[in-house]
């Protein structure tokens, strides 16, 4: 027994859970975990866990600093049975052997690297990450901030003879300017910073960011529409997501 030390998918069970307050203030579920299979990429298959680094401790943050509930808490839900709906009832739970799968990936922080469960699922959940894609107006967004890239990078288009006018070159149409139009809630705004932040962007400066930004536009947050939590969105993106 000892902790996992390499990184990679493991399927097990949790040895046991409490609910507790992360150093931010935050709820969070902390689960201690015993694997008995890893993931071989190689083989696609799971094979039996060195016993001497089969454990290791999960901690999930269940609300945001939005006060929404993380993707964590929906895997929680899944894993468990919870509802969502009461800590209390969460505390009450013995969540001793529950079978679930994790991802384990390498951290640093302030030059310190450590190996972190950065995922928790079902434990027939298939391993990989899962692919995101995103919405339309998402990639309508990328459009607008890249077009001048991409035109710059465009295949050439041969010139067609124009019907109805003799023999002369037709030119090819202008493309049209894209526009960064799009909706998106609050949530999904801040997720989509988080999820694209840069390594150098702590959570800290990134909630910083956001709180000024979300000021800039509005005191309430009630009165803000869909269209300018987009906005918001992509202005911070312009400043903390990777390059």
């Amino acid at each position: 027994m000892g902790l996992i030390n390499t990184t990679g998918y493991f399927k097990g069970t949790i040895t046991d859970g409490g609910l507790g307050q992360s150093t931010g203030g935050f709820p969070q579920e902390v689960l201690a975990l015993k694997a008995a299979e890893v993931y071989d990429p190689e083989g696609q298959e799971y094979l039996p866990v060195d016993d001497e680094h089969d454990e290791i401790t999960a901690y999930l943050i269940l609300i945001s600093s939005k006060d929404k509930e993380t993707r964590s808490a929906q895997q929680l839900k899944k894993i468990t049975g919870w509802d969502g709906a009461s800590f209390v009832d969460l505390h009450g739970m013995d969540l001793t052997d529950v079978p679930l799968s994790w991802r384990v990936e390498e951290r640093t922080y302030e030059g310190n690297t450590t190996l972190q469960v950065q995922w928790v699922d079902v434990p027939d959940a298939t391993p990989g990450k899962t692919v995101q894609k995103i919405t339309k107006e998402d990639a309508a967004a990328l459009q607008a901030r890249y077009a001048p890239v991409l035109a710059a990078t465009k295949a050439p288009t041969k010139a067609v003879s124009a019907k109805g006018k003799g023999k002369g070159k037709g030119k090819p149409p202008k493309a049209p300017k894209a526009t960064a139009v799009g909706k998106c809630t609050n949530q999904e705004a801040y997720d989509a910073c988080y999820s694209l932040k840069r390594d150098d962007v702590t959570d800290k400066r990134l909630d910083e960011l956001w709180v000024k930004m979300v000021a800039q536009v509005s005191e309430d947050e009630a009165t803000i529409t869909p269209e300018q939590w987009f906005e918001i969105k992509e202005k911070l993106l312009k400043v903390t997501a990777k390059v």
